[in-house]
């Protein structure tokens, strides 16, 4: 565990960052070792003489007076010192020569020369070369050593404005991306906005950058079917430590072969209704086709309501048989040169879709269909109509027809005197 400095939080070893307070673990103050003393060689310091110009105008002296050596404290004379050897510097430029003339006439004057006949002491030693500027040498004027002063240094350039910008769009931030040996963030966790790492619940910083956790987004749960086919990975065993080898139950492979086996069960005891369902989605999408028949003949019919009045397209012409009364076995049959499937049998019952003259006949009540197919087989089909006026829609499935029966089985009210009639069929199919 790592003890925050700042709050005493106790972080995990693997945590930058405290979770509470967000400041950084790793700086670690470790005890620096003392550098060994280094001895530096003591530079030698030249004694400068006095100069004239810092003490001011002194008396000439005359051939009775010389100059005192100059004494240390304790009354001895002090001893001349050596001048070190320096490299040569640089020479100085002469000043020009009206500048020589002024230094010259503001000179002081008030020095006479020596007595003759009197020994002239030697001049002193030289100052050394490398003398800082602005201080003026042994023997030199001041205001000569002024002259060559080292010039002042140029103005700094005033500071520069910031130029106007234009405002530009705002960049997105970029998505977070999580480091290569970064876990994937476990759902509950805080997942920080910066780096992508997860964090526990209980932190207020992330534990790998220190961002602010205040807005972070927290990691979901994964729903029960992704995690069936994609398991969250488990931790590792601890270092040092071998689990125990187990043998586990292969449950993913187990429930998909129950479920396929369930799937491939249903489909075999379900297939009938399964290929009837398929067949009436066909027949309702594609099976609107009108079919005509080549040819349309009747057991009977009055002079003046043929058969063929039932193939006219006039729901006011109908066909009826010869004999009044209910008709019951009287039939009306059509041909086709081409097989088809009947999906469904279009009827207008009764001799008009007048209602005067529907309710002044008798009209079917049950037409038997008996279809044959290309193969010399028949099927029959009762159409259960009722007693109104209009148009009747009824269901059939019957495939490769050829040729089609319409028997009268009953009848509503039906009289000695009164004739069945029926006032148009039409059929739909497809091929």
């Amino acid at each position: 565990m790592t003890v925050c400095p700042e709050c005493g939080t106790r972080n995990a070893d693997d945590e930058q960052f405290c979770g509470a307070c967000g400041t950084y673990l790793e700086w670690e103050a470790g005890a620096r070792p003392t550098p060994a003393p280094v001895d530096e060689p003591e530079h030698a310091r030249l004694d400068e003489p006095a100069t004239t110009s810092d003490q001011g105008p002194q008396p000439a002296t005359t051939s009775d007076q010389r100059p005192e050596p100059a004494t240390t404290s304790d009354g001895e004379p002090a001893a001349r010192a050596v001048p070190v050897p320096e490299p040569t510097p640089a020479p100085v430029a002469a000043p020009a020569p009206g500048t020589a003339a002024a230094a010259a006439a503001t000179a002081p004057a008030s020095e006479p020369d020596a007595a003759p006949g009197t020994a002239r002491e030697p001049d002193a030693a030289p100052a050394p070369s490398h003398a800082l500027a602005g201080v003026p040498e042994a023997g030199v004027p001041a205001a000569a050593a002024a002259l060559v002063a080292t010039p002042p240094p140029p103005p700094a350039a005033p500071p520069r404005q910031p130029a106007a910008v234009r405002p530009g769009v705002p960049r997105p931030a970029p998505a977070p991306r999580r480091g290569t040996d970064e876990p994937e963030p476990t759902p509950g966790d805080l997942v920080c906005g910066s780096c992508g790492a997860g964090n526990t619940p209980t932190r207020k910083f992330c534990r790998r950058c220190g961002a602010s956790l205040a807005d972070a987004r927290v990691q979901p749960r994964r729903s029960w079917w992704y995690r069936l086919w994609h398991p969250e990975p488990r931790r590792g065993p601890v270092a040092g430590y071998r689990p125990p080898r187990r043998r586990r139950f292969p449950t993913r492979t187990a429930v998909t072969v129950l479920v396929l086996g369930a799937l491939v069960t249903a489909a075999a005891s379900l297939r009938p209704e399964i290929e009837r369902f398929a067949i009436t989605v066909l027949d309702r999408v594609q099976g609107n086709v009108a079919v005509n028949p080549v040819t349309v003949t009747a057991s009977s019919e009055l002079p003046d309501r043929p058969a063929a009045q039932a193939r006219d397209g006039a729901t006011n012409l109908a066909w009826s048989p010869a004999e009044p009364g209910e008709g019951i076995g009287q039939y009306l049959e059509m041909t086709f040169t081409q097989p088809f499937r009947l999906t469904r049998v279009l009827v207008h019952a009764g001799a008009s879709d007048v209602e005067k003259e529907f309710l002044a006949s008798a009209s079917p009540r049950v037409l038997t269909l008996t279809a044959t197919t290309a193969t010399g087989t028949q099927q029959e089909v009762e159409l259960t109509l009722a007693d109104r006026v209009g148009l009747q829609s009824v269901a059939v499935g019957v495939d490769e027809v050829v040729a089609l029966r319409l028997t009268i089985s009953s009848t509503y009210r039906a009289t000695p005197q009164t004739h069945v009639a029926v006032a148009e069929v039409e059929l739909r199919g497809r091929t």
